[in-house]
């Protein structure tokens, strides 16, 4: 084999394509020790090895191939190494934040959907609920296309404001007017961002405490029925409920059908924890 090897033994022998070989020599990253004027065959030296190990290392930590070709170029100053490498470090640290407010977002989406399904759907029930914050919003002319449009703008706002995407969106529904005129009527929208917003100017607070709840997977044009349920519900046991209703969503999506589906859920406070029938 002698002291020079061709780009397929050195493919081979460092299993690194002869597509990438030559793809390095084009760009200067690794130039061939010589090349045959005749065959136009590329030769590689035992000192290459190094140079591809300290390639397959620095883009193993995330460098671009430019990056490499300073590091290379500039192999003998410790300066110009840090200096890369720091940069590197902070674009990393920086990666697993966002990694991590996507993980805790999918932990945050699978535990709700978990718990949805744990307690039923369709089904009315009493459920004890923590003090959770809201940001209360004026956007109530909902199935409206300015609706989705504001939620649209205030969506974004809250993302770049708060830097996550983890919130629920809710609206208050009076529960004086169901009774009174047979109408839904949207009060307020809501949007829980939970830990992220400490102090806001539309920050309202719903108390901790026993919550009749119904949740459902369903159209949100048609969820009337389910208001019909929970009313039906306190009426039969004769709770004493206090403030609105509040219509909080989950997750929507589409489906091939084009249809749209939101799985929600539909809570008013109660007075008292009752002994129910």
């Amino acid at each position: 084999m002698g002291t020079n090897f061709s780009i397929g033994e050195m493919s081979k022998l460092q299993n690194v394509s002869v597509q990438t070989l030559r793809y390095y020599d084009k760009i200067g990253l690794l130039k061939p020790s010589y090349i045959d004027e005749k065959s136009r065959y590329r030769y590689y030296s035992a000192k290459h090895f190094v140079t591809l190990n300290s390639i397959k290392q620095c883009k193993a930590m995330g460098l671009s191939l430019d990056e490499i070709k300073e590091l290379i170029k500039n192999y003998t100053s410790f300066d110009s190494i840090l200096n890369i490498i720091s940069k590197q470090k902070e674009m990393i640290d920086t990666k697993i934040k966002e990694l991590n407010t996507v993980k805790n977002n999918i932990s945050f989406l699978e535990k709700r959907i978990k718990n949805s399904l744990e307690e039923g759907i369709n089904d009315v029930f009493i459920k004890h609920n923590q003090e959770r914050k809201f940001i209360k919003y004026n956007n109530t002319k909902r199935y409206t296309e300015e609706f989705e449009i504001n939620l649209s703008e205030i969506l974004v706002s809250m993302e770049q404001k708060y830097s996550s995407s983890n919130r629920e969106l809710a609206f208050a529904v009076s529960y004086e007017d169901i009774k009174k005129y047979d109408e839904l009527i949207y009060n307020n929208m809501l949007i829980n961002v939970f830990e992220c917003v400490t102090n806001d100017d539309n920050l309202i607070t719903l108390p901790k405490g026993e919550y009749i709840t119904l949740n459902f997977d369903d159209d949100y044009n048609d969820t009337s029925k389910y208001y019909k349920s929970v009313i039906a519900y306190i009426d039969r046991n004769n709770i004493e409920v206090i403030g609105d209703f509040y219509e909080i969503y989950i997750m929507t999506r589409v489906g091939n059908d084009g249809k749209e589906r939101s799985l929600g859920q539909i809570q008013i406070q109660i007075v008292s924890k009752l002994i129910l029938t």
